[in-house]
């Protein structure tokens, strides 16, 4: 009753939220042009899901001289109080006036605001801060007609789209976890193509690019990781499984998403085998408390049917060697060639082969420790705030000042052509036709 209330109430306030933001976006646009014309920093806004890639993204940014806000419509129980700056729900409501304004408008008042405030948006797939008023998709053009800018990103589940996804183990994982998507996919594919149309920029990363009908940047991961706070403090335990247990954590947020039976089937068969894995399962925990049991795991196991994301990314920057799945036929093969992918040293592990994988990295711990150091450099090259910050600086300086510069330049691996060697000038030459 009371969520049937707030839609009536919500289109109810339409047309005044309407005007309101009209007036908001004409306001704001003559301070738009001049800043882009002063060739000024843009200020940067980030939400309004609580991804805490976005959280990554604002402290890198703002290391660098930007202004940024993160702003969110909800928290989820991972997060602790301070991921992001503020919720959307009370953010700008600083006097009186602007309490009773965001009492009547809501999410209205709430875009308003930042209109006059914020130059760049970036939003997910699933929505910008109207997503949930009759004005979700007139957002953009608000923002086009304030002379703001868009960018748009994927992070998951705002771009699974089950008909458009070829791998059956990945939409398998997604009807399990997420049944509402195969039932709500036309208003999946009205958002995706939606933002598409509009948005001034658009990232694919790693996994979340096949449901996108277009993108203008193609990179492992657009969201950097805080390599100075994610350090090691612990080290590798040095056990092999017969002197002492080898500890192995693992956060699913979704189990079925990330292969979680493959991975407690394969622990079991060390077990069996008489190996001790000392397997740490954390589920609706608190970030810091996974943060303290990754430092002193072992080994961090992620995902095992498609990809990796920011729980790869910490473990690799606290130096622990990482399992997830980089093997997948037809979808990997693009990014070998367009990114530094290839220099990723996770050791891919789908559910057929995890059990391997698994042992050797437990009877190794010297191998468990090189990978650990090779990881933490990989992080310091491609996913530090440094790095990021790079790119995203070249990224605006092509969004917002109009410059014709290309982002791609630094994802991309340089290309070195391989001189044959005889043997195998040899071999090709005795090879059939």
């Amino acid at each position: 009753m009371r969520r049937v209330a707030r839609r009536v109430g919500r289109l109810a306030m339409l047309p005044f939220g309407m005007i309101y933001l009209l007036a908001a976006a004409l306001i704001a646009r003559p301070d738009s042009l001049r800043r882009r014309r002063d060739h000024a920093r843009p200020r940067l806004v980030y939400g309004p899901v609580p991804i805490t890639s976005i959280k990554y993204m604002s402290l890198a940014m703002r290391a660098a001289g930007y202004e940024t806000l993160t702003l969110v419509d909800e928290r989820y129980v991972i997060h602790d109080p301070g991921d992001f700056d503020d919720d959307v729900h009370k953010y700008g409501r600083t006097s009186p006036w602007r309490r009773l304004v965001g009492r009547i408008f809501g999410e209205y008042a709430v875009v308003g605001w930042l209109l006059g405030r914020y130059d760049v948006f970036h939003y997910f797939f699933d929505g910008g801060f109207l997503r949930r008023t009759p004005l979700r998709f007139a957002e953009l053009q608000l923002l086009h007609l304030a002379g703001k800018k868009a960018i748009v990103l994927p992070y998951g589940s705002d771009v699974a789209i089950p008909s458009r996804i070829r791998s059956l183990d990945w939409r398998h994982g997604l009807m399990r976890n997420y049944p509402q998507l195969g039932r709500h996919e036309a208003r999946q594919v009205r958002a995706v193509d939606y933002f598409s149309r509009r948005a001034d920029y658009i990232i694919a990363c790693l996994v979340h690019l096949e449901t996108l009908p277009r993108w203008d940047l193609l990179t492992i991961h657009y969201y950097p990781i805080d390599t100075d706070v994610w350090t090691p403090v612990h080290g590798d335990s040095g056990h092999d499984g017969t002197d002492g247990p080898v500890s192995v954590v693992h956060a699913p947020n979704h189990r079925a998403m990330k292969g979680t039976d493959a991975l407690i089937r394969a622990c079991d068969e060390l077990h069996a085998d008489g190996l001790q894995v000392d397997l740490r399962l954390l589920e609706r925990v608190p970030n810091s408390e996974v943060r303290a049991a990754m430092d002193r795991a072992d080994l961090i196991a992620e995902e095992f049917l498609l990809g990796y994301g920011l729980t790869a990314m910490e473990g690799m920057s606290l130096s622990k060697p990482v399992l997830s799945n980089l093997g997948v036929e037809g979808y990997y093969e693009v990014f070998h060639r367009q990114t530094r992918l290839g220099d990723c040293p996770i050791v891919s592990a789908t559910p057929e082969t995890l059990s391997q994988q698994l042992r050797r990295l437990v009877a190794d711990p010297a191998l468990r420790r090189r990978l650990g150091q090779e990881g933490r450099e990989f992080m310091l090259r491609e996913h530090s705030y440094a790095a990021m910050q790079a790119l995203w600086e070249a990224i605006y300086a092509r969004v917002w000042h109009g410059e014709h510069v290309e982002p791609a330049d630094l994802v991309t691996p340089a290309f070195e052509p391989r001189v044959p060697a005889a043997a195998d000038v040899g071999a090709a030459m005795s090879a059939p036709v």
